[in-house]
């Protein structure tokens, strides 16, 4: 069975919340551990990382952090994602 594959704006979510999960447990934030969380190559993980340091949504120090604006990014998604599954649910229940 083939994987759906995940859209930029999905790997930059998946990303945020494997940071903000590993920060909350107050374990490292390292490349690695978001790379197996999020199941992606480490190359296209460095890609992304460095595009969203460029893009302010997280701070690429050691540990990796995310700024303000990457928190606002994952409260925005979280809300739009739960909006989406909400109305799948009414309309399977129709």
């Amino acid at each position: 069975m083939a994987k759906e594959r995940r859209s930029k704006i999905q790997l930059y979510y998946d990303i945020v919340s494997a940071i903000v999960e590993d920060s909350q447990n107050n374990d490292a934030v390292s490349p690695t551990r978001i790379q197996f969380k999020c199941n992606t190559s480490y190359d296209k993980l460095t890609k992304y990382l460095e595009e969203m340091k460029d893009r302010q949504i997280i701070e690429k120090e050691k540990p990796i952090k995310i700024t303000e604006k990457g928190m606002k990014f994952h409260q925005d998604y979280s809300k739009i994602n739960e909006l989406i599954l909400d109305v799948s649910k009414q309309i399977t229940a129709e």
